[in-house]
């Protein structure tokens, strides 16, 4: 394995394909770096949606925020390359949650890049990181199989 790639403590358990767009390629060939956060930001929206938390979401007011983004760019990624993002919860605090990413090529399994995303909830009313609400917890937890 590649000495920059995050490995995954657990089995990701949810897959995101994507599909890469012309205006995806660089003058190179390649998907270009900063199309990368793009993938992931789908395949992070289709993780938390899928966990079908019941619970009103004002997307007015964010709760949960970006706080740090880390990302390892291992092989290039070619036009009409088969690519899935896998998405996963690694560790989970009492304010803050960290998704691991690794966008994949689909048919053969090199990793292509690995993305670590550290996000905190925010209480929109103090803009002060507050604990996770109790039902996003359930909710990775019966997910992930996993604190």
């Amino acid at each position: 394995m590649n000495t920059h790639a995050i490995e995954a403590q657990y089995p990701f358990k949810r897959s995101t394909q994507v599909q890469l767009r012309f205006n995806d390629i660089d003058a190179l060939g390649h998907v270009n770096n900063s199309v990368y956060f793009q993938f992931f930001d789908l395949a992070k929206t289709e993780y938390f949606a899928g966990l079908q938390v019941e619970a009103d979401i004002n997307w007015c007011k964010p709760a949960i925020i970006i706080a740090n983004v880390n990302c390892s760019f291992l092989a290039p990624t070619l036009f009409q390359e088969p690519v899935e993002v896998l998405t996963q919860v690694s560790h989970l605090g009492n304010k803050s949650l960290t998704l691991l990413q690794h966008m994949v090529n689909r048919d053969t399994r090199e990793l292509k890049s690995t993305c670590a995303t550290v996000m905190v909830n925010l209480d929109p009313e103090t803009n002060q990181p507050s604990p996770l609400p109790q039902v996003w917890r359930d909710a990775i937890v019966a997910f992930e199989g996993h604190e």
